[in-house]
């Protein structure tokens, strides 16, 4: 008899024992289950990044990308602002008598907008953009030349130095694949594609400068390619 309750015993006991393992595990994969949707939810949280591309420093220009994510949307949106300022030189035919190696001033601005479609629903992300850029930019540089001046009401002309001071208006129309790459927060985007590049406004430079020899230069026409990387932070 005493052994017969002693067996009892240990059955239930047996018995208790993995009843506590299969509800351990149970909550064990209730708590996995709870952390994955949770890193689902950040994963698709929306953000905004802000980038910078260095590249456009050689040309004497800024350029900053605010990137729009909507939360668990694979497609983001793109705004960019350009500040052009400083001391440039036209190469176009190398360093010629109508160059002369002389350096140009240039001023300006330039706003665009594009769509990006990323490959997967992830932060990091291989992609496809495509977009609008419009630039208004002013080149100013010194030659020789005819130039008016007036005196006792009439007007007289003098040659010897003077300042040109040229328009350029132009629209760049862009498709490019890239890789964005999200780590901690900070954004690092490789990117590259082609474009199209007309001028709104035609400028006459007199045969004195070009600045039409890439897609990069500002009074550039036609089809290029274009490539470049961003820098940034990405605020959820």
């Amino acid at each position: 008899m005493i052994n017969y309750k002693r067996n009892c015993l240990a059955v239930l006991a047996l018995l208790c024992l993995e009843i506590s393992v299969n509800i351990g595990n149970a909550s064990a994969q209730e708590n996995v289950i709870v952390d994955t949707t949770y890193l689902d939810k950040a994963a698709n949280k929306r953000s905004v990044s802000v980038s910078l591309q260095p590249l456009f420093m050689l040309i004497s220009a800024g350029k900053i990308d605010i990137e729009l994510q909507p939360a668990g949307k694979r497609h983001a949106y793109i705004l960019t602002a350009e500040v052009y300022g400083g001391r440039v030189q036209d190469r176009s035919n190398g360093f010629d008598t109508r160059s002369n190696g002389d350096w140009d001033k240039v001023n300006g601005a330039g706003v665009g907008i594009s769509q990006k479609f990323k490959f997967k629903n992830e932060r990091s992300s291989p992609y496809v953009a495509y977009g609008l850029t419009y630039r208004y930019q002013e080149i100013s540089f010194e030659t020789e030349g005819f130039y008016p001046y007036e005196q006792d009401g009439l007007t007289y002309y003098d040659y010897g130095s003077l300042e040109k001071n040229l328009v350029i208006s132009s629209g760049l129309a862009t498709t490019v694949f890239g890789y964005q790459k999200i780590a901690d927060d900070f954004v690092y985007d490789f990117y590259f594609g082609f474009g199209y590049k007309a001028q709104l406004k035609e400028t006459d430079f007199m045969g004195l400068r070009e600045y039409d020899d890439n897609i990069m230069n500002y009074a550039y026409k036609g089809f290029g390619m274009v490539a470049g990387f961003k820098i940034g932070f990405q605020f959820r």
